[in-house]
């Protein structure tokens, strides 16, 4: 049974983004969620959506601005050591695209009615990642 919620956790494109990484911790494979969103100036589908809103979601983990307490996480995070500088404007350019831009992420939170809940969620990344 697939899982959906408004969280950039709550989904099974996230959580399988979130085990991959605990498998291979490593700041590249957040740039390439990021690099994932970015590559289709078209339609940006759900499984690089749910991955992107991850990324930049467990980025303002590692900065210290978002208390997630899945100890998993933090695991991973101290794994991977600190975040590359540039990182957070590279995710700030991806969350626009999702949620300003042609992407099913975008419209799937549209059709379920919890549209401002879900935008409320990245407004509060997008704002963590200052």
């Amino acid at each position: 049974m697939a899982s959906w919620a408004s969280g950039p956790f709550d989904n099974d494109d996230a959580a399988d983004f979130l085990m991959e990484l605990e498998a291979a911790p490593s700041w590249e494979m957040v740039r390439l969620a990021f690099a994932d969103v970015m590559a289709n100036e078209d339609y940006v589908e759900l499984p690089e959506g749910a991955r992107g809103c991850a990324a930049a979601a467990l980025l303002t983990v590692a900065l210290g601005k978002s208390d997630v307490s899945a100890q998993d996480i933090h695991m991973t995070l101290e794994a991977m050591g600190a975040p590359p500088e540039d990182l957070a404007a590279v995710a700030k350019i991806a969350l626009k695209r999702l949620s300003t831009g042609d992407s099913e992420i975008r419209e799937l939170y549209l059709d379920s009615g919890s549209y401002n809940t879900w935008l409320g969620t990245i407004a509060a990344i997008d704002e963590a990642l200052n």
